[in-house]
């Protein structure tokens, strides 16, 4: 009897127990989601460049060539510069080279007050590096100036220079310029290979 008395206290207990357990459980799941649910705050953002500089560390800031890149030229893909400035030219059959138009060199007169309307000025086109045989002709060029006017060019010296491999050449052409704006048109073959634009100044 004694036994048996004990075993429905036993029981109760437990059935009693078992809410109390549960209910813990679920607090601490709850707790345990509240805590992953919750949105972490973004660090505050950097208000100047030392603070930027502290969070990403120093960027190396890249540089530019030291010169910029001579530019090429071929027949069908000419090329406009600046009078003074050098370009990687491929002739038709392959040779190729560095080609310059300096100048004007212009011979003004010592003997007037006023400006004169025009000048006699001489282009130099200078080959260097050359590949192969590269030849230019005095004929291949041609002048023009802001009005469209054409500007006659005749050889100062020869009239065909050639620079073979590693060779120099040099091509003077003189004309009479006037004030203002004009190019220099060089052509190999029938097709443009470059125009160097300039100023000439008269006063």
């Amino acid at each position: 009897c004694w036994a048996d008395a004990r075993r429905p206290s036993t029981t109760r207990r437990a059935h009693a127990m078992a809410p109390t357990a549960i209910l813990v459980g679920l607090v601490v799941l709850t707790g345990l989601i509240a805590g992953c649910s919750k949105p972490r705050a973004d660090p505050p953002a950097p208000t100047d460049a030392s603070s930027v500089v502290s969070q990403l560390g120093r960027v190396p800031i890249p540089t530019g060539p030291a010169t910029a890149p001579t530019p090429t030229a071929s027949p069908g893909h000419p090329q406009l510069l600046t009078i003074g400035a050098p370009v990687l030219a491929t002739l038709p059959h392959g040779a190729s080279a560095v080609v310059t138009a300096l100048g004007p060199d212009v011979v003004l007169p010592s003997t007037t007050t006023t400006p004169p309307s025009s000048v006699a000025g001489t282009v130099t086109i200078t080959v260097t590096g050359a590949t192969g045989v590269f030849a230019v002709h005095a004929a291949d060029f041609s002048s023009r100036d802001q009005t469209g006017h054409a500007i006659a060019l005749a050889a100062s010296g020869p009239t065909t220079v050639t620079a073979g491999n590693g060779q120099t050449a040099t091509l003077r052409l003189t004309g009479t310029f006037r004030a203002g704006a004009a190019q220099i048109t060089w052509q190999s073959a029938g097709s443009v290979i470059a125009i160097w634009d300039f100023n000439i100044e008269t006063d």
